[in-house]
């Protein structure tokens, strides 16, 4: 309901119905929403809330901290609810609505169990290896850089493409920017759980720009045959194709690719086209 209400005001309304079943039938969202209730819904629902419908302010930053509460995903949608806002103003309301929503849902608990609010969290960082010495994420990094540089690589990546999308993002559509930096987040820290891109898929649902559901065909893969499959180097493969879907699906999209498929014969893939405001 709040992707057909988003689509039919801020997308194209004609398109409204069969993106809104993209999410809807995904079988991803039916596997890891419905038949494992994972908790990540409530967190898409909310940036599909704040992305869709509130304004650079108070009220999009406080549902974006919301779904940060939720689940700590959601901060990477961050730089494109600020798209093309360069002003101070603006930034510092979001920006302080997200914070103070995430303090307030958090504050009793704080007060409770002190350091205790972070459950296990660290547990699940060692686990997941997320930490110096126990490598095993940023697949397709570590084909080309040593363990130990693979994380802050990636972070500086992350950086990166936020600032760009920040500075440089369509405003009219915050959820391009967002798609961008959450996927590529995705893609380079390669996580063997697919119900992390659920986030994802609403936002294709949102964005039109289809290459990027290949992360949860990763993730999928990566989460079923992983532990059938030893010592073959399935995340790097799953993630490695995945990658070369969407920079396809980029370079097909760019005014040169048009140009090429137009010669050729074909008609290029389509992103959403919003009316203007």
């Amino acid at each position: 309901m709040a992707l057909l209400r988003v689509l039919r005001r801020r997308g194209d309304p004609r398109r409204a119905p069969a993106r809104a079943a993209l999410w809807a039938w995904c079988p991803a969202v039916t596997l890891e929403a419905v038949n494992n209730a994972h908790i990540d819904t409530l967190a898409v629902l909310l940036v599909v809330l704040a992305l869709g419908t509130a304004t650079a302010g108070t009220r999009r930053g406080a549902l974006i901290g919301a779904a940060i509460a939720v689940k700590i995903l959601p901060v990477l949608v961050l730089p494109g609810a600020l798209a093309g806002r360069r002003r101070t103003r603006p930034v510092l309301r979001v920006a302080t609505a997200a914070g103070a929503a995430v303090l307030l849902a958090y504050l009793p608990y704080v007060l409770a169990s002190g350091a205790g609010v972070l459950g296990y969290l660290p547990g699940y960082l060692h686990e997941e290896g997320y930490e110096p010495g126990n490598v095993r994420r940023f697949a397709l990094l570590r084909l080309v850089l040593p363990d130990a540089a693979a994380g802050a690589t990636a972070a500086t990546l992350i950086a990166l493409i936020a600032v760009y999308v920040w500075w440089r993002g369509d405003q009219d559509r915050p959820w391009r920017g967002a798609l961008l930096v959450t996927g590529t987040a995705l893609l380079l820290f390669s996580p063997s759980y697919p119900w992390y891109s659920l986030l994802v898929v609403a936002l294709v649902a949102m964005d039109g720009r289809w290459e990027w559901l290949t992360l949860t065909l990763a993730g999928t893969a990566l989460y079923l045959a992983g532990r059938l499959l030893p010592g073959f180097p399935l995340q790097a493969w799953a993630y490695g194709a995945a990658a070369a879907v969407i920079l396809t699906g980029a370079c097909l999209r760019s005014d040169r690719g048009r140009r090429a498929l137009h010669r050729l014969g074909a008609r290029p893939p389509k992103a959403v086209t919003s009316p203007a405001p």
